[in-house]
């Protein structure tokens, strides 16, 4: 993971870029389950964000 977050309407400050996550894979399914998989994660951290309730779930100390 590289560079800086900035929000669909804000300029890129000069010298700075965009984030981008870099997805290498030999194959191109390999490539396509991974951004399957990152998709996934980021919707579900979002409901996550979305529904205190849910920020309860899973809050162990080790998770598996």
């Amino acid at each position: 993971v590289r560079g800086q977050y900035y929000p669909n309407n804000k300029e890129i400050a000069q010298g700075d870029r965009k984030l981008y996550l870099q997805i290498v894979s030999l194959t191109e399914r390999g490539l396509q389950l991974a951004k399957e998989e990152i998709a996934r994660l980021i919707k579900e951290e979002m409901m996550k964000m979305q529904n205190p309730a849910l920020q309860l779930v899973n809050h162990g100390r080790y998770k598996v």
